[in-house]
């Protein structure tokens, strides 16, 4: 009798996420770092200026995000008309934004068009003039769009943690009051613009087939050398006046939803527990397979959705679990968090979760390096919180070898009940 042979099972392998480096930056000749991002198939550019101008450099509040809205509201040359005219024209796309801590301006543009699209570009970010019925304008859209917000429970949920993290006085936590927007004034952007919007204050990111081709044209628009160029700006020094943890009610009258927030104060891209927690908090609820959102959308049908993420400014971590609940199932919804929280404290994850999950990520790290416009917005996180041009690389190797019981330490460490701010925005 033939004797049939048991095969072996296959081992199971985490993919790769492929090349996660990223290149150093060369430097024009008045020193501004250029970080070219190549591989890209059609004949496109984007051009990505970033600049040490966010909200944590305002001396008046709403500065920074005025400031970079009205970038293309005109110049000292050509009204706002005449300027998205001739942008226009070259069949360019400019974006702007502005964050905590830094403000950009994207270009995208066909290679043919560089030269003209970066002359353009140029005058945008140095020469603005701030017009002052633009500025009106866009004060006005900007209070009507806040007013609005105010009516909104995640809205007010976001403000109140941040607050209740940072401090009511931080440049990190400061809620948004109406008189803001009226006290702002044309020669507070201007201002603002001086001390922030400077060559030495400034790098860029090149992405696209064959970026260095980009690098004559920048010597010659953004060369700016001697006091011209200006200094880089460094993060204000701020005291985080954090709150006690515990429980903050906000009333929303009249909304039939709510908003739950649960959040802790967290760690910075330096410590050693950072890549560790990442891994964590996807497992409680990072994506859609993850225990909250199988537990609290599937099992129970509180929610929609309901996500956890941590992150980091330049000096202080967070962590918070959010989603929109209807009024009666709020109470229901926390204890279900602190439930599938415990567990994970508790029980170590198993070795089909950890697959599951270690996949998970690695798709996800993959699809921050698909193409070149992709990369450029991934790098962007990496040098505005200098968390090393091999973070990605260490990440990888972290989500292939971190253990169950390295997981379980994590919850224990960062998800303390005695440390947490619940927070609740709503109607009683």
């Amino acid at each position: 009798m033939k004797i049939k042979q048991q095969k072996a099972v296959p081992s199971i392998i985490t993919p790769s996420a492929g090349d996660t480096s990223f290149p150093g930056p060369v430097r024009l000749g008045s020193g501004v770092p250029v970080y070219l991002l190549g591989k890209g198939t059609v004949d496109l550019l984007r051009v990505e200026f970033v600049f040490q101008a966010g909200q944590a450099f305002e001396e008046q509040h709403l500065a920074a995000s005025t400031t970079s809205a009205m970038l293309t509201e005109g110049t000292l040359r050509l009204d706002a008309v005449t300027l998205n005219d001739l942008i226009d024209s070259t069949g360019a796309a400019l974006t702007h934004s502005a964050d905590k801590e830094t403000a950009g301006l994207v270009t995208v543009t066909l290679a043919r068009k560089l030269d003209e699209v970066m002359a353009l570009t140029q005058e945008v970010l140095f020469a603005p003039s701030f017009p002052e019925n633009e500025f009106r304008m866009l004060t006005d859209k900007r209070l009507q769009a806040f007013q609005t917000s105010r009516q909104k429970t995640s809205v007010r949920a976001r403000e109140a943690f941040y607050e209740a993290l940072c401090g009511a006085s931080n440049p990190y936590g400061r809620i948004t009051r109406e008189e803001d927007y009226q006290t702002l004034s044309t020669g507070d952007l201007r201002n603002f613009h001086k001390k922030n919007y400077v060559t030495g204050n400034m790098y860029v990111t090149v992405a696209g087939r064959n970026p260095e081709q980009a690098l004559p044209v920048l010597e010659k628009h953004f060369a700016f050398t001697g006091k011209e160029a200006g200094k880089k700006r460094m993060p204000p020094s701020v005291t985080f006046d954090t709150a006690g943890p515990g429980r903050i009610f906000l009333e929303v009258p009249d909304s039939v939803q709510s908003t739950v927030r649960v959040g802790w104060k967290g760690i910075t891209r330096d410590h050693p527990d950072y890549l560790a927690l990442q891994v964590a908090t996807m497992i409680l609820g990072g994506y859609f397979g993850s225990r909250l959102m199988r537990r609290i959308r599937e099992e129970k049908g509180y929610t929609y959705g309901i996500q956890a993420v941590s992150g980091a400014f330049s000096s202080i971590g967070y962590i918070t679990i959010m989603t929109d609940v209807a009024n009666a199932y709020r109470e229901e919804t926390l204890g279900e968090i602190w439930n599938e929280i415990v567990k994970l404290q508790h029980e170590e994850v198993s070795d089909e979760e950890m697959t599951l999950v270690r996949n998970h990520i690695m798709g996800e790290v993959a699809r921050a390096f698909d193409g070149p416009f992709a990369v450029a917005d991934t790098l962007r996180g990496v040098v505005d919180y200098n968390a090393g041009y091999d973070y990605f690389t260490r990440y990888a190797e972290t989500v292939k070898t971190i253990e169950p019981r390295r997981l379980k330490e994590v919850f224990n460490t960062y998800f303390s009940a005695r440390d947490a701010y619940e927070i609740i925005a709503g109607s009683r």
